[in-house]
């Protein structure tokens, strides 16, 4: 195998590929770059079984092929080399040769028969959706996804479709996102959950393009993603998702409506304090149309007053800074409204006017309560 391309494509796509390489692995071609040449193009594929990604990039094929060069080190390599072309070529050894300018490199790789073939794809249900659109629901909700729990189904995000609508859903026991969006040409109804680990990947490779569009594929537990030039593999999380909108309550006794940035702005500088506690509390008093944000710890305390426009009953209530901090990063709009009942029961924050996007966080019980 033989070829010549540009420097800063190879990077390029290796920096796309690579988000798939394995971290830790006892299958050792894992933690390779599968490297295959074809008429005019160059394609590079990583794995680690759960989810593959695959990327293609122009290139002068002097002679095709196929082999696997070890993923950190190449990519390093390529990294530091010359920004201008690189020609790589393999012997029938599996040593790849690296050449850019007076540079040179070798480097011993592997047989790519050892490499995973691709997950074999059964019937197949195909869609279409904006990238825009896809990540966007991504970046709203997988901060909400378990990192860690003994129920596997929540260490992905639900992704339903159908009936005119895509839903993206994630929840860790403790808060739930959910972003809704229309996409009136999609009347099945089916869903799927994807890892999280996958969930993060799709969403840095999607274009904020409004004309880019995904084709997703869903075939048994698997996904396929077909982008521009890069195709990616799934492996899906099987099991069923919890009932999230039989925990999303229906009614409230108190509606507060605040405007976002000077809440976003009291919620931060609160959060310093907090989190130099024990508890990481902050504390929401609502009464009379004002909101005074509270929080202690052993290295000082801090108060903050926001008017707000209010319906209900007075309420005291406390979070988890985190919780409530990530409310304020993620959400949108001009002002935001908190829907409560008690100081023991859900939260349920959305942008005013706006209920395809919501947060409910549950709080913290204080003493005497």
């Amino acid at each position: 195998m033989q070829f010549t391309c540009s420097t800063s494509k190879l990077i390029e796509a290796l920096q796309i590929a690579t988000k798939a390489l394995a971290n830790r692995t006892t299958n050792q071609i894992l933690e390779g770059v599968l490297i295959e040449t074809d008429m005019e193009e160059l394609t590079l594929t990583c794995s680690d079984e759960r989810i593959t990604i695959i990327t293609r990039i122009p290139a002068d094929i002097s002679e095709p092929g196929r082999g696997v060069v070890p993923g950190k080190l190449f990519s390093e390599i390529v990294r530091r080399l010359p920004d201008d072309t690189v020609d790589i070529r393999m012997d029938n050894r599996f040593v790849f040769t690296i050449r850019s300018a007076s540079s040179r490199t070798n480097i011993s790789g592997q047989d790519a028969d050892l490499f995973p073939r691709l997950p074999k794809m059964d019937d197949e249900r195909e869609i279409s959706l904006p990238q825009d659109m896809l990540r966007d629901m991504i970046q709203k909700t997988e901060f909400a996804i378990a990192q860690d729990d003994m129920r596997e189904v929540l260490t992905g995000c639900l992704l339903e479709i159908g009936g005119g609508d895509v839903t993206m859903v994630a929840l860790d026991g403790y808060r739930l996102a959910l972003r809704r969006a229309k996409c009136s040409d999609v009347l099945e109804r089916f869903s799927a959950i994807i890892p999280g680990r996958a969930v993060g990947d799709i969403g840095k490779l999607l274009s904020d393009d409004e004309e880019a569009f995904a084709q997703l594929s869903f075939g048994g537990n698997k996904l396929h993603i077909k982008l521009e030039n890069t195709e990616i593999y799934v492996i899906l999380i099987e099991g069923e998702y919890v009932q999230y909108r039989q925990i999303l309550p229906k009614s409230f006794a108190t509606r507060v409506e605040v405007e976002l940035d000077p809440f976003r702005c009291c919620i931060d500088r609160a959060a310093l304090i907090a989190r130099e506690g024990s508890n990481n509390l902050i504390m929401l008093r609502i009464e009379g149309g004002s909101m005074v944000i509270e929080a202690h710890s052993q290295i000082g305390d801090v108060r903050e007053e926001l008017p707000t426009r209010q319906e209900g009953a007075d309420l005291s209530i406390a979070f988890n800074v985190k919780y409530l901090t990530d409310v304020v990063r993620f959400i949108d709009g001009d002002s935001i409204e908190l829907n409560l009942n008690n100081a023991v029961s859900p939260c349920i924050v959305t942008p005013v006017g706006d209920s395809d996007y919501v947060h409910l966080i549950l709080p913290v019980r204080t003493g005497g309560r």
